[in-house]
This record gives C-alpha cells, structure tokens and sequence, in this order.
C-alpha cells in the first residue's frame, strides 16, 4: 500500500514529535463525560491537597537535613494539581493551551522552577548547611509560579494583578506574556 501511495504521489509526510505526542495524549484519555471529567478532577484535585499537605508535615525533615520526602512530595503534589486540570479541558486542549503564547512564560516558569527544587534536592554540590535554605527558596518560587501560571488560565485575572500591584508590575506583566 505504501508503495502504491507513493507511485501515485499521495505518500502521507511523517508526523512531527510533537504532533507523535499530542496523538499519545488524546489517546490516553478518550472522550469522557462531563460527570467523569469533573470526578477525574476532584480526584486529582484531591490527592493533589493531600501530598501537598503531606509535605508540610515533612518540613522538619527538611530542616533536619533531609530534603528529599518534602520535596518529593510538594513537588508530585504540584504535578497530581496539573493532571488534574486534563481532566477539565482534556489533554490536548490542556497542553495546546499550557504552551499558548500568552502563558508560555509561565508554563515555563513553572516548570522550570519545579526542576530547580527537584535539582536542589539531589545535587551533591550544594553544601548540607546551605540547601535547607535554598530549598525554602525553591518551593516559594514554585509557589509564586504556580499563582501565576493557574492565574492565567482565568481570564483578565494577569491584567487585574498587573493593575492591583500598580504601573511599573504592569510593564513586567506586558513582558511575562500578560496582556
């Protein structure tokens, strides 16, 4: 068949890895209905809370010197709120709009940020006394770019922070993918 496609000049063009990828997510979730999205998401939403919670409970092993239950569990915490949010929109649509260029700064943002607290846990490069510290920094950052990032899903909601914090943060939201 190939070969007769190809006689004909009609051979299909290979598919791109993003477009590989984005038929990978459609079919990890195939059409549901409204009361399984919304079930899907609760759940999500739900051990999302939990591991969340789980990780302040491990904050003083994080202060003690071992970082890694805290961050494993803020940060798989962070990722169960992301899948989540598939659920709503489904996965196509969801990372279509994830990587949208009015969010893409803070997809990116956000990703990164969880990488470097990922990172900062496990580099043996940072000094012991020096990590807790660094940690902390990662995961407020995490945080703030999560604010973000689920901010720019609502709509005006970048423009009406840009205008609460005042003329000069405006300027910055106009260069963070803001309107």
């Amino acid at each position: 068949m190939k070969a007769f496609k190809s006689a004909m000049g009609i051979e299909e063009k290979p598919k791109t890895a993003a477009e590989e990828m984005e038929e990978a997510c459609c079919e990890l979730c195939p059409k549901l209905t409204y009361k399984q999205r919304i079930g899907g998401y609760l759940t999500c939403f739900g051990l999302a809370f939990v591991l969340s919670i789980g990780s302040w409970v491990r904050l003083a092993d994080l202060i003690k010197g071992n970082p890694t239950p805290f961050v494993v569990f803020y940060t798989l915490g962070n990722l169960m709120g992301i899948a989540g949010s598939l659920f709503l929109s489904g996965p196509k649509a969801q990372c279509k709009a994830m990587w949208d260029r009015t969010r893409i700064v803070a997809t990116l943002f956000y990703f990164t940020s969880i990488t470097m607290t990922i990172f900062c846990c496990y580099y043996h490069g940072i000094p012991d006394d020096g990590r807790v510290g660094i940690i902390i920094m990662c995961v407020f950052v995490q945080w703030i770019a999560m604010i973000w990032y689920t901010i720019s899903f609502i709509p005006f909601a970048r423009d009406y922070v840009c205008m609460v914090c005042g003329q000069g943060s405006k300027d910055c939201c106009k260069k963070a993918g803001g309107k």
